[in-house]
């Protein structure tokens, strides 16, 4: 029975991994026609498994703090916020795609739903400045519509995790547009 469980566990996984992987699911917003970025890595890349500290996301609204580790691999989230490989990095000029649970483990997503336009939320870039970001749209999308990854030829963050609370149905989906970058020099 329980090799049963495990291998149907690894079937759902590489059925997962492969429709993450794939542009063919998405398209139902305007944004559809946009592409990946030419670096994004699939979502069953060894890349997406390193889980290494890499940046910091702050949002004093809901009041998060939290570390951000690269991959999305399943075991990365399970630590906390994690960054898809190979989207921009904090600060950069295109989209930062940010993933992490809602209810399950340290749950840093958990209050996503009570983001509003205009909140700040801060990352911090490679040289551990830290830049600001303003959500500028809230809205939920089926698992499949990876097209929340692709670029959109602005710099901006990208935040999901499942939705509602407690289900995998859908995906909370929160954006926000970069308004302070780099310190002048």
């Amino acid at each position: 029975m329980t090799l049963r469980r495990s291998a149907l566990g690894l079937v759902v996984g590489a059925l997962l991994a492969v429709m993450l992987a794939s542009p063919l699911h998405a398209e139902s917003r305007e944004d559809a026609a946009l592409q990946p970025a030419s670096t994004r890595q699939p979502a069953f890349s060894d890349t997406q498994k390193l889980g290494h500290e890499m940046s910091r996301l702050r949002i004093p609204s809901i009041g998060m703090d939290e570390v951000i580790r690269s991959g999305v691999a399943q075991r990365v989230i399970d630590q906390g916020v994690a960054h898809w490989v190979g989207t921009s990095a904090p600060g950069g000029s295109g989209n930062v795609v940010l993933a992490g649970h809602r209810t399950t483990f340290s749950a840093p997503f958990y209050d996503l739903d009570k983001l509003r336009h205009g909140d700040l939320m801060y990352l911090t870039d490679s040289s551990g400045f830290e830049v600001m970001y303003r959500v500028f749209d809230t809205f939920i999308v089926e698992p499949a519509d990876i097209w929340i990854t692709y670029e959109t030829g602005k710099p901006m963050v990208t935040l999901f995790a499942c939705h509602p609370k407690g289900s995998a149905a859908q995906r909370i989906v929160i954006r926000g547009e970069l308004v302070a970058g780099r310190p002048l020099t």
